[in-house]
């Protein structure tokens, strides 16, 4: 029978095969943290290219436009189909740094007056004095740039602000371009698709003056927001930030009375 010295120490169970475990584990971390390195280099060259594209992207943007304002989209629908002029100024206000709501200016702040039914016949506002009608329903028309400042002053005021809308109608082309370099966005008054004013059988009686009014049917009020080698940037209410030909859209804004609007 073997003696066993109590120097000798026995072999535990697995003992002799710690070193290649060890080996193998540490073999495992490094194959491990080269998949994390490659996982991480793979993603920095997607943001690479993200970033490279929206450079050129930016960079085509700039070579196109003589200045471009960078104006977020407010759009009308669904909640005032007829808005186009509270929508437009939520889009002012808002590139200001306001927190406008457009159904608020709509109803709180910018002028407005129903239609009433007499012996006279349909009576209603000037849509130099008010907005006609309801922006929300079929029977919602449009105001012009004078009311639109009165309903935006009243809400700078409230806010505490020192900025003022202005009316500045009769504004030439080149107005235009200066505001815009100068960093103001301008409301205009325009049509749907830029097409010649049209109107149709609809009227009514100012209030004013007892004449008769025959609204537009194609009026629309957009955010002029950039101006190009034959192209305009606009904030278009229906349709969000757009171009569109340069020329048809002087044609079409001097047309209208060259109506127009800007916060400064």
């Amino acid at each position: 029978m073997r003696r066993i010295s109590a120097k000798t120490v026995l072999p535990r169970h697995g003992m002799v095969r710690q070193p290649a475990f060890q080996e193998q584990t540490a073999a495992r971390r490094v194959r491990h943290r080269k998949q994390e390195a490659l996982v991480r280099l793979t993603a920095m060259a997607a943001l690479c290219v993200a970033l490279l594209g929206g450079f050129r992207l930016y960079g085509r943007i700039c070579r196109h436009f003589d200045v471009h304002l960078s104006v977020q989209a407010v759009l009308q629908d669904p909640e005032l189909p007829n808005g186009c002029e509270a929508t437009s100024l939520a889009t002012l206000l808002q590139y200001k740094g306001f927190a406008a709501n457009k159904l608020d200016l709509a109803y709180a702040y910018i002028p407005r007056e129903d239609f009433t039914e007499s012996s006279d016949g349909r009576l209603g506002p000037s849509p130099e004095h008010a907005y006609a009608g309801d922006p929300a329903t079929g029977r919602g028309f449009y105001c012009f740039a004078a009311p639109l400042a009165q309903g935006a002053n009243r809400y700078l005021q409230e806010q505490g602000s020192s900025l003022q809308a202005v009316d500045i109608t009769g504004v030439t082309v080149e107005g235009l371009k200066q505001y815009l370099h100068a960093g103001e966005p301008v409301a205009v008054w325009v049509t749907l698709d830029l097409s010649a004013p049209r109107t149709g059988s609809f009227s009514w009686t100012l209030r004013e003056t007892g004449e008769e009014y025959i609204p537009y049917v194609n009026l629309h009020c957009v955010v002029l927001t950039g101006w190009g080698r034959g192209v305009c940037e606009i904030m278009d209410p229906l349709r969000g930030c757009r171009t569109v030909d340069q020329q048809a859209f002087i044609d079409c804004f001097v047309q209208m009375g060259s109506r127009a609007l800007v916060i400064h």
